[in-house]
C-alpha cells in the first residue's frame, strides 16, 4: 500500500529528525528521500568546490516538479513562502 504525499512527509520528517525540521538541510533531505520512495527520475547531484558543498537538484519532468513541490509545501506547513527554488538556493536544472 503506497502513502499519500502527507503521510509519506509526516513519516519521513519523523525518521530523518525528531526536532524541528524546517531547516533547508532537512528539506533537501526529505526530497532525496522522496525521490528514491517515488522512483522519479529527477535526482540530486553534490558539488564540492574551495566555497563548500552545493546540492543542485535535477528535475526530469514538470510532473516530477510538481510532486517535489508539493512535498515541500506539505512539509513546511505553507508556514513560509518557500518553493524548490528557494530550497536549493537556485541550484535547479529542469531537464523536460
Amino acid at each position: 500500500m503506497g502513502l499519500n504525499i502527507a503521510d509519506f512527509v509526516n513519516r519521513t520528517l519523523g525518521e530523518i529528525n525528531k526536532k524541528n525540521c524546517r531547516n533547508l538541510e532537512c528539506i533537501k533531505n526529505l526530497i532525496q528521500k522522496a525521490i528514491d520512495f517515488y522512483n522519479l527520475k529527477s535526482y540530486e547531484e553534490v558539488e564540492t568546490n574551495h566555497l563548500g558543498t552545493i546540492r543542485c537538484l535535477h528535475i526530469h519532468s514538470i510532473v516530477e516538479e510538481n510532486i517535489l513541490s508539493k512535498i515541500v509545501e506539505v512539509a513546511i506547513n505553507r508556514e513560509k513562502d518557500l518553493n524548490i527554488e528557494a530550497v536549493y538556493e537556485g541550484h535547479v536544472v529542469r531537464e523536460y
